[in-house]
C-alpha cells in the first residue's frame, strides 16, 4: 500500500460485466474502436480475449497477489503493541515493522517485504496507522544529553507506577519477581593488587594470555535471593560441547558472531528460565529486563504470554542504579573469578 497513491491509468478499471458486453458486441459485428468507446475496454484487451490469449473473462488482475491480514490478526498486532507499551518497552516504527514481518512469516502469507532487513515497509506502516487511529507516532521531547543519560526522578517514577500497578493486580511474591541481566567476562583474569618495592615502575604478573575473549553471561535472580543456572554466550558461529566443560551445573550455552545476546538466544534463554522457575499460566512470574531489542520480538512476546511470564523493562540508562545484579552481584562475581584464576 502506497502512502498517497494516485492512479495513473484507467487500465483494468472496467468490470467483468462491461468486458463481457463488449466481447458480445464485437462478436455481433461491432467494431473494436466502437466497443472501446462504448464500454471503456481497450482494443488490445478485446483482441487478446477474442484470440484466446486470456484464460477467463475478467481473470487478469492488476499488481502482485498479496495476502492481507484479517481484522482479527491486525487486532492481535495492535494488542501486542499496546501490551509492550504498558510494559515500558519503547517501540519504534522499526520495531513495529519487524513485528509485522515476523507475524507474516509465521503465518506463511505472501508478501513483498524486505527479507534482508526482515521488516515491513514504510508504506505498510502508513496504511496500518490509518486503519488503526488508536495508534499514533509521537515525537520524543527534545532532552539534553545530561538529562537523557542521567538517573532522574520522572523516569524512575514512571517505572514504579507501572511496577506497583502490576503488583497490585497480580500479587507477585518475592519468589516470583525475577531480574535478568547480562555481563561480559573475559577469559583472561584481571591481576589483583600486589606489594612491590617502592620506586619500581612496573610490576608484572603471569596471566592466561595478554588479550582475552569476552564471554557473555546471562544471570537471573529473584527477590528472595534464588538464582537459576546461567547462560554462556561465546563469540563464535557454532557452539562446541568442550566450551561448557566446568560450567555451573544446569548451565546452557549459545554462540553468536558478536558474542552478545540476540533474539534467537533470548528465546532459548526464556525456555531455560521457564523450565527452572516452573513458570506457567497458573504459576506466573514477573521478569524485569533492560529493554534490549532482542526482548521485543514476536516469538519472545508469544512465549511469555503462553507461559505466564510478564515482562517489564527498566528505564533506559538507569540500570547502573536500579539493576540489582549490576549493583550487588556482578562485581563480587568477577572478583571471585579473578581470584580463582590467580590461584
Amino acid at each position: 500500500m502506497v502512502r498517497n497513491y494516485k492512479r495513473k491509468t484507467k487500465k483494468g478499471s472496467y468490470g467483468a460485466e462491461d468486458l463481457q458486453r463488449a466481447l458480445d458486441s464485437v462478436k455481433n459485428d461491432m467494431s473494436l474502436r466502437k466497443a472501446e468507446n462504448s464500454f471503456g475496454v481497450s482494443r488490445k484487451t478485446l483482441r487478446g480475449h477474442l484470440q484466446g490469449n486470456v484464460r477467463q473473462v475478467g481473470s487478469n488482475k492488476l499488481g502482485n497477489p498479496v495476502n492481507t491480514f484479517s481484522i482479527k490478526i491486525e487486532q492481535d498486532l495492535v494488542k501486542h503493541i499496546q501490551m509492550m507499551e504498558r510494559a515500558l518497552f519503547g517501540l519504534t516504527t522499526t520495531d513495529i515493522r519487524r513485528l509485522e514481518f515476523d507475524m507474516t512469516e509465521r503465518l506463511h502469507l505472501k508478501h513483498s517485504f524486505n527479507t534482508s532487513s526482515r521488516q515491513a515497509g514504510k508504506d505498510w506502516l502508513s496504511g496500518f496507522l490509518k486503519l488503526h487511529p488508536e495508534l499514533i507516532i509521537r515525537v520524543p521531547e527534545a532532552t539534553s544529553m545530561n538529562r537523557a543519560v542521567g538517573f532522574n526522578r520522572p523516569k524512575v517514577d514512571q517505572f514504579f507506577t507501572v511496577y506497583e500497578d502490576i503488583l497490585t493486580k497480580n500479587a507477585y511474591g518475592p519468589q516470583s519477581i525475577w531480574n535478568m541481566e547480562e555481563t561480559g567476562i573475559t577469559n583472561v583474569q584481571k591481576p589483583g593488587k600486589m606489594l612491590a618495592t617502592k620506586g619500581v615502575r612496573q610490576v608484572g604478573k603471569i596471566t592466561s594470555a595478554e588479550r582475552g575473549t569476552t564471554v557473555t553471561v546471562i544471570c537471573a535472580m529473584n527477590a528472595s535471593g534464588s538464582y537459576i543456572p546461567p547462560m554462556l554466550i561465546f563469540p563464535r558461529k557454532r557452539l562446541i560441547d568442550q566450551l561448557m566443560n566446568g560450567a555451573p551445573p544446569g548451565s546452557i550455552g549459545g554462540a553468536s558472531a558478536s558474542g552478545w545476546i540476540d533474539s534467537t538466544l533470548f528465546h532459548k534463554w526464556l525456555e531455560h528460565f521457564a523450565l527452572h522457575t516452573s513458570a506457567s499460566i497458573s504459576n506466573p512470574k514477573l521478569l524485569i529486563v533492560d529493554g534490549h531489542h532482542s526482548h521485543k520480538t514476536l516469538e519472545a512476546i508469544d512465549f511469555c504470554c503462553n507461559h505466564g511470564i510478564e515482562m517489564i523493562t527498566l528505564p533506559p540508562h538507569c540500570t547502573h542504579k536500579m539493576q540489582p545484579l549490576d549493583r550487588t552481584f556482578f562485581k563480587p562475581l568477577k572478583c571471585s573469578y579473578n581470584s580463582a584464576a590467580d590461584s
